[in-house]
């Protein structure tokens, strides 16, 4: 049997398309590897930032409850010394009235 030069071309045909389609198949695989490769690099660097800032964040609420329960802490001081203030006042003025009054 004697090959037919169509079919041969068409086989020949057939395998450079299939080698050209290969190429391009794993050019494409190589590209997306590249680029799955620094997405998960950045992926990776992202999650240890929110790590990092999540550790922060919780140091700040600590801080920022302290400050609160200070912050409380001197209102109430303020209070006392608000009332003491007041008396020390009160008694000045029966003081000053007291001296007013026997002068007189």
């Amino acid at each position: 049997m004697k090959p037919n030069p169509l079919i041969i071309s068409l086989l020949v045909g057939l395998i450079v398309v299939l080698v050209i389609a290969g190429v391009s198949v794993s050019v494409k695989m190589n590209t997306l590897s590249k680029i799955y490769k620094k997405e998960l690099a950045k992926n990776i660097s992202l999650e240890k930032r929110i790590e990092d800032l999540n550790g922060e964040n919780n140091t700040l609420t600590k801080t920022i409850e302290g400050l609160n329960v200070k912050v409380e802490d001197l209102k109430k001081e303020n209070e006392k010394l608000s009332q003491t203030n007041k008396t020390l006042e009160d008694n000045l003025k029966e003081e000053l009235m007291k001296k007013k009054l026997g002068t007189e």
